[in-house]
């Protein structure tokens, strides 16, 4: 896939204005990133780590930061870690960020904010969202092959890949399962993208079926759980959050601005953290 064209998804809706919802309230707006699209929540100390590609996602031009928010709206620190190239989906635990870089899995430790790790196998062509398991293994999607990669002893390796993992895209892993948020086809452009549905792995036998309701649910970026059984989303174009659960039909709870990317939730807090990539800016809901 061409590097215009997954810029065009990103920046096509950037002047549409949000809209408020009955069902959640924003907190606030906070600015100045370039190109954020995802944020995660360190469960060992709480702070919220974002990952922000600069002006070209497709690039290897070393402008690619990681900065440090919190819960009520501040930075702590912009840029944190630099020199990266294009960072997407991240994931936290034992005192490590594993981060997604075009083409390769980035290792970070928190402690050092220095990269330790760098992996990377044949056959990725545009690495997105990481999902780190209970039991330590690293899940990576792969937009443009429809797969999912692991990571485990140290080696990154194909898991999944299969026509129903179109534009994978976000990833959770839940109760033995991996949760797969399709972005949908994506082999006309994204011009004529085809939505997709949430595809539910299952990680001992890799067999899929669809977690809601029979069809598509939207051109799906990020995936959380609510806290309540189901799923939060987003919808990219859009500019939605959706709320989703086990067989049913998604349904809108926020429009927040097209763009909205890989979203946090604090399962304390219930604080929900949405990138809009357009707007370069971070919005904060809290569920009414």
């Amino acid at each position: 896939m061409r590097r215009a064209a997954l810029t065009g998804l990103l920046l096509t809706f950037a002047t549409l204005a949000p809209l408020a919802h009955a069902q959640t309230t924003e907190l606030w707006r906070l600015g100045g990133f370039v190109g954020p699209e995802s944020v995660a929540r360190d469960p060992a100390t709480g702070k919220f780590y974002v990952s922000s590609f600069g002006k070209d996602p497709m690039s290897k031009d070393d402008d690619g930061v990681l900065s440090i928010i919190t819960a009520d709206g501040q930075i702590e620190k912009m840029d944190w870690l630099t020199g990266l190239d294009a960072p997407k989906g991240l994931d936290i635990a034992g005192g490590k960020i594993f981060v997604t870089d075009i083409d390769r899995l980035l290792e970070i430790d928190i402690a050092s904010a220095q990269v330790i790790n760098s992996y990377t196998t044949d056959g990725v062509q545009f690495l997105n969202d990481v999902a780190i398991g209970p039991d330590g293994k690293v899940y990576v999607s792969d937009t443009f092959a429809s797969a999912v990669y692991v990571l485990e002893g140290g080696t990154l390796s194909l898991f999944a890949q299969d026509k129903l993992l179109a534009g994978a895209n976000g990833l959770f892993v839940q109760d033995g399962a991996l949760l797969v948020a399709d972005l949908g086809d994506i082999s006309g452009g994204f011009d004529k993208v085809t939505p997709g549905p949430v595809v539910k792995i299952d990680l001992a036998t890799k067999a899929m079926t669809a977690y809601g309701a029979e069809g598509p649910v939207g051109v799906l970026d990020g995936v959380e759980p609510d806290g309540a059984g189901g799923l939060l989303l987003t919808d990219n174009p859009a500019g939605t959050v959706l709320s989703l659960q086990p067989g049913g039909t998604a349904s809108v709870i926020a429009t927040v601005g097209a763009g909205a990317a890989d979203l946090e939730v604090d399962p304390d807090t219930g604080l929900i953290l949405v990138p809009i990539t357009p707007a370069n800016e971070i919005v904060a809901l809290k569920r009414n």
